[in-house]
């Protein structure tokens, strides 16, 4: 399953192994792939390079991506923005579904899986 032209997906997550792995692996699958490794400037980063999806974790260094996710869904500028949110955390699903995440994907995943999310996201 090869990307669609041009589809810029925007990784946010302060793991540097994790980041590292889901750039190459979503590049070589021809994305356009942006990464940020915290919140800072969130929205201005999202009006100059504006991505066709999202993937949060859902546990960020000094920010919660459930509360991230709100405050994107909530804004007309972003709201039609796909996100996927990921995490390890036991109860993680309901909670970012509840916060407005349009799809969930829990750690440890496969790339078949990223992959069928991301095509189902887009």
């Amino acid at each position: 399953m090869k990307a669609p032209d041009n589809t810029h997906i925007l990784i946010i997550d302060d793991n540097e192994d994790i980041v590292f792995m889901l750039k190459a692996m979503l590049t070589l699958k021809g994305y356009l792939v942006d990464v940020r490794t915290n919140t800072d400037k969130l929205e201005e980063h999202l009006l100059k390079k504006r991505p066709n999806l999202i993937l949060m974790d859902m546990l960020l260094s000094g920010s919660d991506g459930r509360e991230i996710c709100k405050k994107l869904k909530a804004n007309k500028a972003f709201s039609d923005i796909p996100i996927i949110m990921i995490s390890a955390h036991p109860t993680a699903k309901h909670d970012c579904l509840k916060a407005g995440s349009d799809f969930f994907l829990a750690k440890p995943f496969d790339m078949k899986n990223l992959f069928e999310k991301v095509h189902e996201a887009l």
